[in-house]
């Protein structure tokens, strides 16, 4: 389960739009930030996503992803021109469980790699779910299928494309604050797949007046439909800033959103999700692993992101593509690394589980230091050299923040948060971590 943002450039302070997402997965998956080159591709080559091969295409471009690390695609990236892609799993009444295809991050990828602007990813994604369409396990410890809904976004427009079963999609272009979470949303596209209205006849889906393309293939007999469309509700209500002054704190904020009472237990109704009691059946037992947001100015975007899981512990540090500390954007050829170091930072969300670190107090810290990182951000020059300096300086703060805070929990006794059954959950997944190192690449 995931939610993704926009604000589009007219309703933000700066006059750039801002993209924001945050990616809800397995607890043990890590999602770390790894930059992909740009590359010159042999006529005739194909590529191996997730489970199929695609054929390649001559160039591809530069990209940062969000990538959980057994996925060829990934959750969310921005590639060197400025284009955002990130994608939610949604259920519609078409879903493909039998058949491996590419996975919706796998269409995230290709689309960052061969797109320059969010129009022709729009064609890119069409295209490619035509051809290929969607399909296969997308669960780190588990089986779960889905179809899947994606934003895109550049520093001209914003696009919301969702998907049903293998092939079926539908597109609209979008304005203002916008929000997308784990339902179907789409009511009229601008842009479908041609045969789309005639499926839908054909499998008597409902079809009254003008075609409402989420009404007619939406399937309401999922529960995380109903938990999707609470949290689309309440991010939507936190983008709708007034005065036109949506900032990126405003962003980082409204990732950052609980709807619960003790967000660390109980509900799912959480933007940032934290894993839930697993003995009751309407929970989660996922978390959001990593989140990121960008400030849309084509190839000078900004993008900010903690490289950890559980969003409202996390702080968000800068990075642009010419300028990134190798401590927060690993080489994609490190990613052996990347996953060791999301390891480490997960070790401050299961200290605070486990009730070795005060979680006010750490907040309190961690805010003081990003808001001095969002000044120096604000007043850095242009230069590489100067923003390269900036991004090292930030990153050796983080990384003292977080030896801080470990050295603390290792000292602290436990009180473990919970029931007897949410500890026994996290015990398991204690003992668990960093077991699994499939990586793809």
């Amino acid at each position: 389960m995931c939610d993704t943002i926009v604000v589009t450039k007219e309703n933000c302070r700066g006059g750039q739009t801002i993209f924001g997402k945050a990616s809800d997965r397995a607890v043990n998956e890590p999602q770390p930030f790894v930059y992909v080159p740009a590359y010159n591709h042999l006529a005739g080559s194909k590529v191996k996503c997730t489970y199929i091969e695609v054929e390649q295409v001559a160039h591809t471009h530069a990209m940062i992803l969000s990538k959980p690390s057994w996925i060829w695609g990934a959750e969310i990236g921005v590639n060197e021109y400025g284009l955002c892609i990130g994608n939610e799993s949604v259920f519609s009444k078409e879903m493909n469980v039998t058949e491996q295809a590419l996975l919706g991050m796998d269409i995230v990828r290709l689309a960052l790699e061969r797109s320059k602007t969010a129009q022709e990813a729009v064609e890119v994604m069409g295209k490619l779910m035509e051809r290929y369409g969607q399909g296969g396990n997308a669960s780190f410890d588990t089986v779960f299928h889905y179809d899947n809904a994606y934003m895109i976004v550049d520093e001209k427009e914003a696009w919301h494309f969702e998907t049903a079963g293998k092939h079926f999609w539908a597109a609209k272009k979008v304005s203002g604050a916008y929000s997308i979470s784990n339902y179907l949303s789409i009511n009229y596209p601008d842009r479908m797949h041609e045969d789309l209205i005639a499926n839908a006849q054909e499998k008597g889906y409902p079809i009254e007046g003008n075609f409402d393309f989420a009404k007619a293939y939406v399937d309401w007999e999922s529960p995380i439909n109903r938990s999707g469309l609470l949290r689309r509700c309440c991010s939507y209500q936190m983008a709708n800033k007034p005065g036109r002054d949506f900032a990126e704190e405003d962003m980082i904020g409204a990732l950052r959103a609980h709807y619960s009472n003790d967000p660390w237990t109980d509900g799912d109704s959480c933007v940032c999700m934290h894993a839930k009691n697993p003995a009751q059946p309407e929970d989660v037992t996922c978390q959001t692993c990593n989140t990121m947001i960008a400030v849309c100015r084509g190839r000078d975007t900004v993008m900010w992101g903690p490289g950890m899981a559980v969003t409202c512990v996390a702080p968000f540090q800068p990075f642009w593509f010419d300028a990134y500390s190798k401590k927060q954007v690993f080489p994609y050829e490190e990613m052996e690394a990347a996953i060791e170091q999301w390891i480490r930072r997960e070790g401050i969300n299961r200290a605070i589980v486990d009730g070795r670190i005060p979680v006010k107090e750490y907040q309190k810290d961690m805010q003081e230091m990003e808001k001095r990182w969002f000044i120096q951000v604000r007043t850095v020059g242009e230069s590489q050299q100067e923003r390269q300096t900036l991004c090292d300086s930030i990153a050796d703060e983080a990384e003292a923040f977080f030896d801080k805070w470990l050295s603390y929990a290792s000292k602290t006794e436990a009180k473990p948060m919970g029931s007897e059954d949410f500890q026994a959950f996290w015990k398991k997944k204690n003992s668990e971590l960093g077991k699994d190192r499939r990586m793809a690449l």
